[in-house]
C-alpha cells in the first residue's frame, strides 16, 4: 500500500472532488455523467481524484462500479473513494464493494484502521520532493442510517473513527517532529455544525435544500479543533447545495453534485469541486467549482449570517 503522493515542481497539488455520481442503470444519464467527468478531468488535470459517496446506486452496484469510475481509471491519475449512504443500499456489502474498488487501476484508497466504524477510512500523504509531509488528504465513511430506531435518520461518525482520526494526527506529529502539516478531509454526509455555519457565518455558494446530516452530534468537529491540523471538511449527499464557509478556523463545505442519475436543482449545473493546496502554505487552500459546460465558478454568491452568535 502506497499512500504517499507529491507536490508538483511548482509547489501545488490539485484535488478534484466528484460526488453523487449515482451510476444506476448504465443508461443515457450515466453515459452523460461519465462523459462530463472525462471532459472536466482532462481540462483540470488534477493530481488526485476523489469520489465522495453515492458513486453507484441500485441492484447492480458491483457490476457498474468500474463503469462509474471509468473516467478516473482512464485518466491515469491516482484516485480515492469514500462511501455514501446509497452505494450499498442494494445487494453488495461495503466489504465486497471496497474489495472491488481496491482492484481498479489507479486506486490509492485503503482501509486504514481495524475495528473502526465504516469501511475505507484512510489518509493519503502529500509530501514535498524532499519527503517532508505537508498535507494529508483524508477520507471517512460517514455511514448510511442511524441504527438506533428511537432516533432514526442518518448515521453519525463513530467514537472509534473519531479517536482513530485524532490518534493518526498525533502519530504523524511524532513521525515529523518540529514539522507542521495540514489536512483536508472528505466524507459523504455533512456534520451537524453545517447548520450553525450557514446561520452564523459568511458563506459562499448555494443552499437550495435542507442539510442532510445526522440528528446525533458525535463530536467530530470538536475533535478537529482539538487536533489542530484540519483546515477543511467537505461533503456531498445534498445535491442542491454547494456552499462553504469558515467556522472557528475550519472550512466546512460541499462539493458539486456530479451525476445526472440523481436529483438536482434547476440552474445548478453538474460538475466537480477543485482544491489547490500549496506546499509552502499550510493555512488554507483555494477552492472553486468547474461546471459541466466548461465554465468555472470562482466567485460564488455570498450569504450573510442570518443570526448573531451569542458571545456571552
Amino acid at each position: 500500500m502506497n499512500n504517499r503522493l507529491y507536490f508538483k515542481n511548482d509547489g501545488t497539488f490539485k484535488v478534484m472532488q466528484f460526488t453523487d455520481i449515482h451510476y444506476t442503470n448504465d443508461d443515457a444519464d450515466d453515459a452523460r455523467t461519465t462523459a462530463m467527468m472525462g471532459r472536466l478531468i482532462a481540462r483540470e488535470r488534477p493530481d488526485l481524484l476523489i469520489t465522495t459517496g453515492d458513486t453507484v446506486y441500485g441492484e447492480q452496484n458491483l457490476k457498474f462500479l468500474p463503469k462509474a469510475l471509468a473516467p478516473f481509471i482512464e485518466s491515469g491519475i491516482p484516485w480515492t473513494f469514500v462511501f455514501g449512504n446509497h452505494d450499498v443500499e442494494f445487494n453488495s456489502s461495503h466489504e465486497e464493494l471496497f474489495e472491488e474498488v481496491r482492484k481498479l487501476p489507479g486506486c490509492v484508497a485503503f482501509d486504514g484502521g481495524t475495528g473502526l466504524e465504516g469501511t475505507g477510512n484512510h489518509m493519503i500523504e502529500v509530501c514535498s520532493r524532499e519527503e517532508r509531509l505537508r498535507w494529508l488528504v483524508c477520507g471517512l465513511d460517514s455511514g448510511d442510517y442511524n441504527p438506533m430506531p428511537q432516533v432514526g435518520d442518518y448515521a453519525y461518525l463513530g467514537k472509534k473513527q473519531i479517536n482513530w482520526y485524532q490518534e493518526m494526527m498525533r502519530e504523524y506529529e511524532k513521525q515529523n517532529p518540529g514539522e507542521d502539516f495540514s489536512a483536508l478531509t472528505f466524507l459523504h454526509m455533512a456534520i451537524p455544525e453545517y447548520h450553525e455555519l450557514w446561520d452564523m457565518e459568511v458563506c459562499y455558494g448555494e443552499k437550495n435544500e435542507g442539510i442532510g446530516c445526522p440528528r446525533i452530534n458525535s463530536g467530530f468537529f470538536t475533535a478537529m479543533l482539538e487536533e489542530g491540523h484540519t483546515r477543511g471538511l467537505f461533503a456531498g449527499h445534498d445535491h442542491a447545495n454547494d456552499f462553504w464557509g469558515k467556522m472557528y478556523g475550519i472550512v466546512l463545505g460541499y462539493g458539486r453534485a456530479s451525476g445526472y442519475g440523481g436529483y438536482g436543482k434547476e440552474g445548478l449545473k453538474r460538475g466537480a469541486r477543485i482544491f489547490v493546496l500549496q506546499e509552502d502554505d499550510l493555512t488554507g487552500f483555494e477552492t472553486y467549482v468547474c461546471q459541466e459546460d466548461g465554465s468555472v465558478v470562482k466567485n460564488p454568491p455570498q450569504h450573510k449570517p442570518e443570526r448573531v452568535r451569542d458571545e456571552g
